[in-house]
């Protein structure tokens, strides 16, 4: 591995570029998380893992594009995670949901720090999105009823200059379609909230310069 574990650590506990990152992909506008929380709307809240684990010599993380089903994210890539049930916090629905998901077991001492809410106008969702590093490659055990296929993508790939694309795609909840900024991994387009976030990974992790 040419970047340690602990040089990750550090630049995920540093600074966060907050919405200015999440600025970078997004193509229309949308109320901040601050916005929301001062009005009439009632949003549901979730939360989801950017995992980072080794695999053959190099620092990957977790994509899952989900399975087809009737809602605004049929079919969509995004980062393990789900809504937070009732008595839960945001960590404890991050650590459920991915062992749903995954079959993997985090330990909440793996998980560095909270990154960057946002609001998914469509779902009328706040994500509480988090960073954790492990040591070890998991053997991943997906729920068939929920996840079609995972994506492992590289920091390599996510942090490259010129990795970002322009797509034009249907806003299901809007109705409407419009160009966004979004990254390719696995063959899939990765846009919206969960480039937003991934975004975000990209300008802290920039500094490691893998």
């Amino acid at each position: 591995m040419k970047i340690e574990k602990e040089r990750i650590i550090d630049a995920l506990n540093g600074e966060l570029p907050g919405i200015k990152a999440h600025d970078e992909v997004l193509g229309y506008e949308r109320p901040t998380v601050d916005e929301v929380l001062s009005s009439e709307i009632d949003p549901r809240l979730s939360s989801v893992v950017f995992l980072i684990y080794p695999r053959e010599d190099r620092w990957h993380f977790l994509l899952l594009k989900r399975n087809d089903y009737k809602g605004v994210h049929s079919g969509q890539v995004g980062l393990p995670g789900g809504s937070l049930e009732e008595g839960e916090t945001e960590e404890d629905a991050l650590i459920r949901e991915l062992e749903e998901e995954t079959g993997y077991l985090l330990s909440s001492n793996d998980i560095i720090n909270k990154l960057t809410p946002l609001y998914i106008p469509p779902s009328n969702f706040i994500v509480n999105p988090f960073a954790a590093v492990i040591d070890e490659c998991p053997e991943w055990v997906f729920d068939k009823r929920e996840v079609n296929r995972g994506i492992e993508a590289s920091l390599v790939d996510l942090l490259h200059p010129e990795i970002l694309e322009e797509q034009n795609v249907f806003i299901r909840g809007g109705n409407v379609r419009l160009n966004v900024k979004s990254f390719p991994f696995g063959g899939e387009v990765v846009w919206g909230a969960t480039a937003m976030i991934l975004s975000e990974c990209k300008q802290i992790l920039a500094k490691l310069r893998i």
